[in-house]
């Protein structure tokens, strides 16, 4: 295919263009019409290759002493630059013979495919970032494209002023001259040549490739009406925008630094004086990631083939991949959505609590997207990735999306509980799940993660001691005592909302004197109301704000059941900075994201896996680590206690049932401990029936985290019982030996290559979606560089 296009009219920056066809700006330039060919095609001799012909000789004039009229001055044309590209070499063994085949028939056959555009009437005058520019604007590539090459081709004949005029042909033998333009010396010196020569005729290309450049034509059929082209930032000094002065394999090895922290790093590495700024910063991180693990572009493409190669070495595990077919490129898709889950996760959260903690986080690479996240924690609270699925946007529809395959993927023995962030799509998402007839999970609950509320409590009530009391609300197992620190917050917080009130309208009614404002719009200019939640009710304590909220999904002392095993969220709130396979991951291209998780996850498994089966060969440890401490902080507790024992009715047995209520005296108040044991019919009936035990107890701990409180445990030291009995299997050493118990096997690192042996039937080539492109963050490219946003740098990198 060949369309036109051209630079504005400063030679720098591109005219603005369509989707379709780019146009000529200027009005007294002749307009330059799009024409379509297919690589097959013959084009005319002059557009296979930029030329310029010399002039055949004039006549010699009959009188020698005829006046000789004045030169007319050309009207100079702007350059009809041919580019090239597709060619299947490597980019340094690529020649002019490989992009058009020269013979001596009058016509040139394409190798492969171009377009045309028109360089400026100067183009010596452009550097090599204008250049670079104007193949972005040609090929509307992404903004912040480093992995682009150019070099151009140039041949030249000169002859005689009086010599007769040549055939065309005569040029096609004359030898192509390349350069590579590795810097402005290199452009340059190629564009110097491009000038008109008498007696010079001239043939000039360029070659360009990128990993994007190489579907030109299929991403312009899968670009949309509504897309438009982002701009390149340059940034001040800039000599090239696909290269970097900074040192890259440090950048990669630890995806956690900060902003300020890669910049000591490049100053310390490479010994500049001069200040690094983020936007620096930023693209040295980029093109360090890129050189690792590809580029941004062809990790749409490697992500799903590396899924199924993973799969297929490991199988058990589960992928759903969810694209677009583009217009008349059956071999081609855009991926839009990405889920997997690996064997071995699934299989260690058959042995950890039923509980499921759902997280989403930005990506903050080269193309927009989130990705989503479901952590399980064993015995030792230390977070598992069960799943991970990379998304579009976060919109109830994904989280849907993510929520459906979750429960194919999932399968436990008992019910599930899905511990959420208090977003409205995630809590639309669940509901939707939940009251499905179509829904998988036998029982499933939903609960909300304490820290995320108590940022939503934060922005309303900005006092930071009256977020650690609403944690400590959160967290209260008795109810007694939780309404007392209801009531508590709810005098706090109304003194506080009375102050603020009376503060904001006292620096109301100074602006409005120092301004001569109105007293009346003074107090409320926009007539809004003061603080009001979602339904627009004005907040004035803490029960106002959490009126609707049910206590079920935010309060432990409330949830039914124990569904949260005691986990509010704490442990995973900060899980893509501190857990130890997820944390960083978000600044990586697709394909890295797959790929660095399961290696992290296989040294991840083998370490847990050795401190698990060392735990397990110690005849002096009962329990887990944690759950260790915890039971020898309670059973030093526990010999504080008094108590006595109290018969059932049923004088202890009815029906093989056995019944114990004792009455446990603490320091403070008394509480009732029951010890329950009955038959249970096992769901295989060849099994015949088991004999369960359990233990409540009035302080309700044993019901919500399903282990013994301190009560429980006085009473099994005094009649002889071990505590273990009382205990959920998920807390036991055997159970955390089985979660790290699955190996991995590791893949085949040829998935990056065009067309594996095992991938060559009916994979399609994936994708992305341009509308989605990210160009330089906005914080990075503003003129205060010096500065650097900690908090947004945190959160890209």
């Amino acid at each position: 295919m060949e369309t036109v296009a051209e630079l504005g009219s400063d030679g720098r920056h591109p005219a603005p263009t369509n989707p379709v066809a780019m146009e000529d700006p200027r009005a007294d330039a002749a307009a330059v019409v799009p024409t379509l060919a297919g690589t097959d095609a013959l084009p005319d001799q002059d557009t296979a290759a930029g030329a310029r012909k010399r002039k055949a000789p004039a006549p010699a004039t009959a009188t020698a002493k005829a006046v000789r009229k004045p030169r007319e001055r050309q009207v100079e044309e702007p350059i009809q630059m041919p580019v090239y590209y597709g060619c299947r070499k490597e980019f340094f063994s690529v020649n002019g013979d490989d992009l058009v085949e020269d013979c001596s028939y009058l016509y040139a056959k394409n190798k492969c495919e171009h377009i045309v555009g028109e360089l400026p009437l100067q183009p010596h005058s452009m550097s090599l970032v204008d250049l670079q520019l104007w193949i972005f604007k040609l090929f509307r590539l992404h903004p912040e494209t480093q992995d682009l090459k150019i070099k151009g081709f140039l041949k030249q004949r000169t002859t005689g002023l009086y010599d007769e005029e040549e055939p065309e042909w005569y040029m096609e033998y004359c030898p192509w001259d390349s350069c590579d333009f590795y810097s402005d010396k290199y452009w340059s010196s190629f564009a110097k040549k491009l000038k008109r020569k008498i007696n010079v005729t001239q043939k000039f290309m360029l070659y360009v490739q990128s990993s994007e450049i190489k579907h030109y034509d299929i991403l312009l059929k899968a670009i949309n009406d509504d897309y438009s082209q982002l701009l390149t930032v340059v940034l001040p000094g800039t000599e090239s925008l696909t290269s970097s002065q900074f040192g890259s394999r440090g950048l990669v090895n630890d995806l956690t630094m900060t902003a300020k922290e890669i910049a000591a790093y490049l100053t310390l590495t490479g010994h500049y004086d001069k200040q690094i700024s983020p936007a620096e910063v930023w693209r040295a991180r980029q093109i360090a990631i890129e050189r690792e693990f590809g580029t941004f572009y062809d990790s749409h493409n490697f992500a799903p083939r590396l899924l199924k190669e993973i799969v297929r070495k490991n199988p058990g595990g589960f992928v759903d991949i969810k694209d677009a077919e583009v217009a008349g490129c059956k071999d081609f898709r855009v991926l839009q959505h990405m889920f997997w889950a690996f064997a071995q996760c699934l299989q260690a959260f058959r042995t950890c609590r039923p509980v499921l903690c759902i997280k989403g986080k930005a990506l903050c690479g080269k193309y927009q997207g989130v990705l989503l996240t479901a952590v399980a924690l064993d015995a030792n609270d230390s977070s598992i990735p069960i799943a991970c699925a990379i998304v579009e946007a976060d919109t109830k529809e994904s989280w849907l999306w993510f929520l459906r395959n979750l429960e194919r993927a999932v399968v436990h023995q008992s019910h599930i509980c899905i511990i959420h962030d208090y977003k409205r799509e995630l809590i639309d998402a669940v509901e939707d799940l939940l009251s499905s007839r179509q829904r998988l999970w036998r029982r499933a609950e939903s609960r909300w993660c304490m820290e995320d509320l108590a940022k939503n409590f934060f922005a309303y009530f900005g006092d930071q001691n009256l977020v650690m009391m609403f944690k400590k609300l959160c967290q209260q197992n008795r109810r007694h005592k939780f309404s007392n620190i209801w009531k508590e917050l709810d005098e706090l917080t109304s003194k506080y909302m009375v102050e603020k009130e009376h503060g904001a309208s006292a620096k109301m009614q100074q602006e409005s004197v120092e301004h001569d404002v109105p007293e009346l719009e003074a107090e409320n200019p926009c007539n809004q109301p003061d603080h009001v939640d979602e339904n627009n009710r004005k907040i004035t304590k803490f029960s106002d704000w959490i009126h609707l909220k049910p206590k079920e999904k935010w309060s432990l002392a409330y949830d039914s059941d124990g569904a949260r095993y005691g986990i509010m969220g704490s442990d995973i709130a900060d899980v893509y900075k501190n857990d130890p396979v997820l944390k960083g991951i978000t600044c990586l291209p697709l394909s890295a994201i797959v790929e660095v998780t399961f290696v992290r996850l296989v040294e991840y498994f083998e370490n847990a896996s050795a401190a698990a089966n060392k735990a397990m060969g110690n005849p002096s440890i009962s329990f887990p680590e944690l759950v260790q401490v915890d039971m020898n902080s309670k059973m030093q507790k526990a010999e504080m206690h008094n108590y006595f024992q109290k018969y059932t009715d049923d004088e202890n047995v009815v029906g093989g049932e056995e019944n114990w209520k004792f009455t446990v005296k603490g320091r403070k108040r008394e509480v009732t401990v029951h010890l329950k044991s009955e038959n249970t019919l096992s769901m295989n009936r060849s099994e015949g029936s088991t004999i369960q035990k359990t233990a409540t107890c009035t302080c309700n701990k044993p019901q919500l985290l399903h282990k013994p409180c301190s009560h429980v445990i006085a009473i099994c030291c005094e009649v002889g019982v071990s505590t273990a009995t009382y205990m959920s299997p998920y807390y036991c050493l055997p159970s955390l030996v089985c979660t790290w118990k699955p190996k991995f096997n590791k893949f085949s690192h040829d998935y990056r290559d065009v067309a594996p042996v095992y991938f060559r039937d009916n994979i399609p080539t994936w994708i992305p979606d341009k509308r989605l492109e990210c160009g330089l963050p906005v914080c990075l490219s503003s003129d205060c560089v010096q500065t650097v946003v900690e908090e947004e740098q945190q959160s890209s990198i």
